[in-house]
């Protein structure tokens, strides 16, 4: 993303990512993530596999996690805009219903909406998340907002036949791979530790998550990659502690989460931090 893009966590929302600001391309392979946002001014051109698509100002993106995606401004010229990155399990957790089927995966098949309430409505989201209020306020703007969200993108929940013993083999795969996520696990040994075949495993896990195993232990890496150099850690030690071989093996697979290096994204969400300590109580710092 171009350098007038401001980066922060809103309180009490781990595992939601929020930007504004202005930029002429971006490239992302997301690892876990939904993207969504709003193009406030100009437009933007998007391509996600075969798919190419032009998205205006006053337009809704809704990017799941099934491939990557990028945009480029039309005639090279930027565009504005707001955006929210929520990671798979928080966005699961949010819109799920315990009294019901668990969903298991949700995708956005059209992800540029023209919806004028929707939109109006993100906007109000991502000003609410800039406030300080209770988390308890928070998750229910954003809960309510997202459940809209999957109503009207015309997004697919996807169950799986399930044996019994299904949901619990599955939950004792997903902790362990997000507890040992810096070791170097095998399948025999998440298949033991879940109870179940490898085979039928991986076929729980990609359906539950859109993800294969190996991609979901890297996503829970940058996750964790991210937390680390948003507390100022230097690249090298947060290399050591997510279990990457080195420097450029997390900067290939992190560049590719977000279209940022971990130096670009621990300067942008460090300096914002910074600006926001120095802006008026309860206002965000202006973009850098």
């Amino acid at each position: 993303m171009a350098d007038r893009v401001r980066m922060w966590r809103p309180s009490g929302l781990d595992g939601v990512l929020l930007m504004e600001g202005q930029t002429t391309t971006y490239g992302i392979e997301p690892r876990g993530d939904y993207v969504f946002g709003v193009v406030e001014d100009g437009a933007m051109r998007s391509r996600r596999g075969r798919e190419r698509r032009l998205v205006e100002a006053g337009q809704l993106v809704a990017w799941d996690p099934s491939g990557p995606h990028s945009g480029a401004g039309v005639d090279g010229r930027a565009w504005s805009t707001r955006l929210m990155v929520i990671e798979v399990g928080d966005l699961l957790d949010l819109v799920a219903d315990s009294d019901r089927d668990p969903l298991i995966q949700v995708e956005f098949p059209q992800p540029v909406l023209s919806d004028p309430a929707l939109v109006n409505e993100f906007r109000r989201l991502h000003a609410a998340l800039q406030r300080p209020t209770t988390r308890l306020e928070r998750e229910e703007r954003l809960a309510r907002w997202l459940a809209a969200m999957v109503d009207r993108g015309g997004s697919r929940r996807f169950r799986v036949g399930r044996a019994p013993g299904d949901e619990p083999a599955l939950r004792l795969a997903l902790d362990y791979l997000r507890d040992h996520s810096r070791r170097n696990v095998g399948l025999d040994e998440l298949a033991a530790a879940a109870g179940i075949g490898k085979f039928r495993l991986v076929r729980l896990v990609r359906d539950r998550t859109g993800l294969p195993p190996h991609s979901l232990q890297l996503a829970h890496r940058i996750r964790t990659a991210r937390r680390l150099l948003e507390a100022g850690r230097s690249i090298a030690e947060v290399a050591a502690e997510t279990g990457f071989a080195d420097q450029s093996h997390l900067h290939r697979h992190f560049q590719r989460s977000l279209g940022l290096t971990p130096g670009q994204y621990q300067r942008r969400i460090l300096n914002t931090s910074r600006a926001d300590h120095h802006a008026e109580p309860g206002r965000p710092g202006a973009p850098t």
